[in-house]
């Protein structure tokens, strides 16, 4: 067995054991694992400041080899999506996975934990048929985030991004598009909403920079929705923005959505990964366009050595274990 991990200096790749799964679990043999790039880059930099070792990864798919005691309900050779780490094998909890729908291939249907994290977004951001919505960030999660919320029927839709590349996808699926690298974000949010600013900002980017714009791009009453992994201060105007403009600021934490439905919150995280992965087969949700990046096992420490640099030409990646 083989598994990636940040060993307190750099990410290695590294052999290790693995026995027999314990009661309750299954062995997988995994075939492909997704980085999810803003979520482990951060891992990983919080980590080296204390020289910590921290394993990787979080969205995997592969075969059932084995299954351990008190298993029912899953067969040995059926494909399923788990939440296991970056590894050529895995044990995984059998009340945590989500066969992978018959149609849809292993590579795409390991985005399904990344695509009910956007499932989560939408779900906490409540978005109103015929509001104005922002999406800022067209990474993964953010393109994600912006189909789903343009499937709620929001009006206008806009996608904001530092990278022009990156804007292709959203202004394919009919989003207006602002380029923050070229135009002034808040100024042109004004012009597409006639002056009145969005009701609803999504902030998907990543970095602590773009705060200061979400909050002014709202309108009276606007509701930011916070999802990345930023550590961070982030200065508020308790006064000027909170209060007198009566905003509201609510984080989304994929892990926080329930593993059984109740009154509050209906969706669950299982029910969420399934739904993303059909949406995918249906072609509901456009992911094949942003992947840029597929590698081996062994190329996948130079694959972090480049995302800790920033470079942002690796807008979704891949990791091959077959």
């Amino acid at each position: 067995m083989q598994s990636l991990s940040f060993d307190g200096e750099r990410v290695v790749l590294a052999p290790g054991m693995l026995g027999a799964p314990p009661a309750g679990h299954v062995c997988i043999r995994s075939e492909w694992t997704q980085v999810s790039i803003g979520t482990e880059t951060a891992w990983i930099r919080e980590h080296a400041a204390a020289r910590r070792p921290v394993a990787l990864g979080y969205s995997h798919v592969g075969i059932i080899e084995t299954i351990g005691p008190d298993v029912t309900g899953w067969e040995v050779g059926q494909r399923v999506l788990s939440c296991s780490a970056h590894a050529s094998r895995v044990h995984a909890r059998c009340d945590e996975l989500v066969r992978v729908p018959d149609g849809l291939g292993a590579d795409l249907a390991c985005i399904g934990v990344i695509g009910s994290i956007a499932y989560h977004i939408v779900q906490r951001a409540a978005p109103r048929m015929l509001e104005a919505t922002a999406v800022i960030g067209q990474g993964v999660v953010g393109s994600l985030v912006l189909q789903v919320a343009r499937a709620c029927g929001v009006d206008p839709l806009i996608a904001i991004d530092a990278d022009a590349s990156r804007l292709v996808l959203a202004r394919r699926l009919g989003a207006e598009t602002i380029d923050a690298s070229r135009e002034d974000v808040v100024e042109r949010v004004r012009v597409i909403t006639g002056g009145a600013g969005v009701s609803l900002c999504i902030e998907a980017a990543n970095t602590a920079k773009v705060f200061a714009s979400a909050i002014a791009m709202l309108a009276l009453r606007g509701r930011l929705i916070t999802t990345s992994t930023v550590y961070a201060p982030v200065p508020i105007r308790i006064m000027e923005d909170m209060i007198e403009r009566e905003l509201t600021i609510t984080g989304a934490h994929q892990p926080k959505c329930p593993a059984v439905a109740n009154a509050y919150h209906p969706w669950t995280q299982l029910g969420n990964r399934l739904a993303a992965m059909r949406a995918m087969r249906d072609g509901t949700l456009t992911v094949d366009a942003l992947i840029s990046h597929r590698e081996r096992p062994a190329d996948a420490p130079a694959l972090y050595d480049r995302l800790i640099a920033g470079d942002r030409t690796i807008v979704g990646a891949l990791i091959d274990w077959r």
